[in-house]
């Protein structure tokens, strides 16, 4: 009973505390003429990715390396495979020129260094450090190209800094306590039921780390923001690969589960290059052909979980 209340309380603190940090964060963006890209990427992309950061950290602290990796590289499928599938089936996503030529590139690129790190079996300090490089030279750059980038021309919110930032901090606080619940009873389920916590991890953790982006890409959808969705994705993996798994093997060296580098990681990366190749197909048009292609992807990995699991 008591793993039940940790998983339902966990799982509700996350989902809500995403929102709400997406919110004042968006909302503050929006306030002062923030492109919606760098909003969609480092305001919304890392707002989401915060359950992500929480989650991994607290299981790295505690030894639990495939939780924590599992965690990241399972986020990242369910981004792409689930959030960005279920958005391109439900209305269409247009691929912004600044994400085609710099995001998603450095989204592939980030995969694929991730996977090169994962094949040694294991994330430790030095690893860790080339990926908070590697983010600090993205950030650096990309932030170099705002002014370049087309403007939200909609009515903006008023400024609330204070309130806005407020509520972001309080957003945050719930979700780092939901990711404490989650993660302990994600992993007293493991423990009883003998499940490897590899998949766990890259299941249901990451799972319910990824629902703060796939309830902001469908609300985005409905609002006609595709930037949002498509930078909210793209940019969350980012930051899973570059800052939450940097963040994780700087505190503690990170053993890695060989499914990761054999069968998650690959199939992470491909993830990573399919919207890219879709971009031009389509002509930077993602619709229900692609969202149906990338959920039969998500769905194909989850039932190979199972079996895993069994």
């Amino acid at each position: 009973m008591e793993t039940v209340i940790f998983l339902v309380v966990g799982f509700v603190l996350l989902w809500k505390g995403g929102d709400l940090l997406v919110d004042g964060a968006d909302a503050l963006a929006r306030s002062h003429g923030v492109p919606p890209t760098i909003a969609g990427v480092f305001i919304l992309g890392f707002g989401t990715s915060m359950p992500e950061l929480a989650v991994t950290v607290l299981a790295a602290l505690e030894g639990e390396a495939a939780i924590a990796v599992g965690n990241v590289v399972g986020s990242n499928i369910a981004n792409v495979g689930l959030v960005l599938g279920t958005a391109c089936f439900l209305g269409v996503v247009h691929v912004n020129r600044f994400l085609l030529k710099v995001e998603i590139p450095v989204g592939i690129v980030a995969s694929i260094l991730a996977l090169g790190i994962f094949l040694d079996g294991r994330v430790d300090m030095t690893d860790g450090l080339i990926l908070l490089a590697a983010f600090g030279i993205y950030a650096g750059f990309a932030m170099g190209t705002i002014r370049h980038r087309d403007v939200d021309r909609g009515e903006r919110p008023p400024k609330r800094p204070w309130f806005d930032v407020g509520k972001a901090v309080v957003a945050l606080a719930a979700v780092v306590g939901g990711a404490e619940l989650f993660k302990t009873g994600a992993i007293q389920t493991a423990n009883s039921f003998g499940v490897p916590k590899v998949v766990i991890g890259s299941t249901l953790v990451a799972l319910a780390t990824s629902l703060p982006e796939l309830a902001t890409a469908i609300a985005a959808v409905r609002a006609r923001k595709a930037d949002l969705v498509l930078g909210n994705v793209i940019g969350s993996n980012i930051f899973n690969l570059l800052l939450v798994l940097g963040t994780a093997g700087v505190m503690v060296d990170q053993a890695v589960d060989d499914q990761v580098p054999m069968v998650l990681g690959p199939l992470m990366v491909v993830l990573a290059i399919l919207p890219f190749i879709f971009a031009f197909v389509f002509k930077r048009a993602l619709g229900r052909p692609v969202g149906f292609m990338l959920l039969a992807c998500y769905v194909g990995f989850l039932a190979y979980s199972v079996v895993v699991a069994t």
